[in-house]
């Protein structure tokens, strides 16, 4: 049977790649090391696979057709989205999908409850890309994107997040050989094009690391309400890390760093689990 082998969650803030010269050689040399941990914890864990959970920034998804979960299915997905191309700094690549991992899960869900939407034409936005321009520099790691809409209201309740993360978990232990990474990628608090915007709410941000720390998963859950994800602003990942919660459970981060750069309107914030 497969197994979970490590849990990851980073920042995708596109200025980490597009503006590096704003920020100053102390937050460079931050998120440089804190990224490298999380480098060396994937080169250790040795997955065959890695999943992404993210949100998409209205480059699949519009008001037109609003997933609230939907899986890449396709041989191989593109990124990064052609109108991200000109400042992002992250070279466009074809990565491999893990295809009996994302069908195996699509037809999982159909059978417990889980209705999935699907794509074969999936861009993988900054959402993806940043972090795997981190992570996996050579893009040679198969991946599995998952899109969880935690953009456009109304968005899924915490509460069906957590039951989608456990599902994937039931699925890679029961039904799936290989050995699995589970990345978050998204930050607590951001609001990108919202009244907000360049301001990071940094008490928000560390009442949810704090639970973080010690493994107070059903707290997070539960603070997780739609009211709190909407204070968090438009571009928050909230719902993202539930669903992560979801695969790994109450189990508390060997790693963790948070860094807020001037005039970051996220702050990148990172861990990593080793699962048993």
């Amino acid at each position: 049977m497969g197994k979970v082998v490590l849990g990851l969650a980073a920042p995708h803030n596109p200025n980490l790649t597009s503006r590096p010269e704003s920020m100053t050689d102390e937050v460079k040399h931050k998120v440089s090391v804190a990224f490298e941990r999380l480098r060396r914890d994937l080169s250790s864990a040795s997955p065959d696979t890695l999943v992404v959970l993210t949100s998409d920034h209205v480059t699949n998804f519009f008001y037109d057709n609003v997933p609230m979960f939907c899986l890449a299915v396709s041989d191989t997905c593109t990124g990064p989205a052609p109108k991200e191309i000109p400042e992002l700094r992250v070279p466009r690549a074809r990565v491999k999908v893990d295809t009996p991992l994302a069908k195996g899960l699509l037809h999982f869900g159909v059978e417990n409850d889980v209705d999935f939407s699907f794509s074969e034409e999936m861009t993988l936005d900054h959402a993806f890309m940043v972090p795997l321009h981190y992570l996996t520099p050579q893009m040679d790691l198969p991946v599995v994107p998952i899109h969880i809409n935690s953009l456009l209201s109304p968005r899924p309740s915490a509460g069906r997040c957590y039951r989608v993360g456990q599902q994937i978990g039931d699925f890679i232990r029961s039904r799936y050989q290989g050995k699995v990474a589970i990345l978050a990628s998204g930050s607590f608090s951001g609001d990108i094009g919202g009244p907000k915007m360049r301001s990071v709410d940094i008490p928000f941000d560390m009442e949810f690391l704090d639970l973080v720390r010690a493994g107070k998963v059903e707290d997070f859950v539960h603070k997780a309400t739609p009211e709190t994800v909407e204070r968090a602003g438009v571009a928050n990942e909230l719902l993202v890390w539930v669903t992560l919660f979801g695969v790994l459970g109450p189990l508390q981060p060997s790693f963790t760093d948070y860094i807020c750069g001037k005039g970051w309107s996220t702050a990148a914030t990172l861990a990593s689990w080793n699962p048993v």
